[in-house]
């Protein structure tokens, strides 16, 4: 199999168990080998048809400068899991050097390197986030079929119900289109998952954001699912952490941020997972990309309607514009 070697990728990040670790940032350098096929790329001359290795890089980074890890083993697993997103990678060997360990002899370096495959998350396994693929959500999807079956004595079938969700994208950091192309095509690989329509890209103005930041793009996908919408939640949560995105601070300046809209018209005051989405009613970035999609949809709850005459009422609705039709095939805004 071809491969792409990608070696010192430094960044710094707040890694280890010990105390001082967790808040003073130190360096880390990760090697990464990428196995894919480069036989289209190699004919084509063409980028849509290999793996970014700079986005690669990103990924890297974002995931260095992350949520705190106490083992650089499991640093490296989430290296590893936000490579795997792109579905070109069949195959990863990463290393993570850890150069400035707190160790009291001399030495010249500690890493760890691991190895992961797409069909390791085929396995029986304890779900992490590369389970994004299969193996976490064939645990979700089989107990959703169970419960059907239980719950059903009318229908008497293992087949798992299927729902129906409305997920917004938004970002400002980075390489947004090609982080958003990447997360739909992880959403896309989840077991019992279909991704069944997708937005134009908008760039709208930061609006409830803090300061002088970059501005947003804005994204919808609607999507088939067997998964419940906690556990659909969660896989998204875990498509985030792949690149790079924390939940410390709600309003701020993120490479990635996923959320369910709606839910097969579900109306739920669950603090865990509000549905609707609590503010949908109000942000134009959120309504006008799902008009894309559906022109008829309707938004449930205390402040539902259209989402067409939504979208006209919306505060922000005079601060977005259609960046690109075409992104989502490669195309740049």
């Amino acid at each position: 199999m071809d491969y792409i070697t990608l070696k010192g990728v430094r960044a710094e990040g707040a890694h280890g168990v010990l105390d001082f670790e967790h808040a003073k940032p130190q360096p880390f350098v990760v090697d990464a080998v990428l196995y894919l096929d480069l036989s289209d790329a190699s004919r084509s001359d063409d980028l849509t048809d290999t793996v970014s290795y700079a986005q690669i890089a990103d990924r890297i980074v974002s995931v260095i400068q992350g949520e705190h890890c106490d083992l650089i083993e499991r640093l490296a697993q989430r290296i590893a899991d936000s490579i795997l997103l792109s579905w070109r990678v069949r195959k990863t060997i990463v290393t993570v050097h850890k150069p400035e360990a707190p160790i009291d002899q001399d030495f010249g370096d500690v890493s760890v390197t691991i190895e992961r495959t797409q069909k390791d998350y085929d396995q029986d396994s304890e779900p992490t986030a590369a389970s994004l693929y299969t193996a976490q959500l064939h645990h979700h999807t089989q107990d959703l079929s169970e419960h059907s079956s239980s719950e059903s004595a009318i229908s008497q079938t293992n087949e798992p119900t299927v729902h129906k969700a409305v997920i917004a994208l938004g970002g400002n950091l980075g390489d947004v289109q090609q982080t958003f192309r990447t997360a739909i095509v992880a959403m896309d690989a989840i077991v019992g998952n279909q991704v069944t329509g997708i937005s134009a890209l908008y760039r709208t103005k930061p609006w409830g954001v803090p300061g002088d930041v970059p501005d947003f793009y804005n994204a919808v996908v609607e999507l088939t699912t067997v998964l419940d919408a906690e556990q659909l939640l969660n896989s998204l949560h875990m498509i985030e952490a792949a690149h790079g995105r924390t939940r410390d601070i709600h309003w701020d300046s993120r490479p990635l941020d996923l959320d369910i809209i709606d839910f097969d018209g579900q109306v739920s005051n669950n603090p865990g997972l509000t549905l609707p989405h609590p503010r949908a009613w109000q942000r134009a970035f959120v309504l006008k990309p799902w008009l894309d999609i559906n022109p008829e949809a309707t938004l449930p709850g205390e402040h539902g309607g259209t989402v067409e005459k939504l979208a006209a009422a919306a505060p922000d609705a005079d601060g977005i514009e259609c960046a690109s039709t075409n992104w989502i095939l490669g195309g740049t805004a």
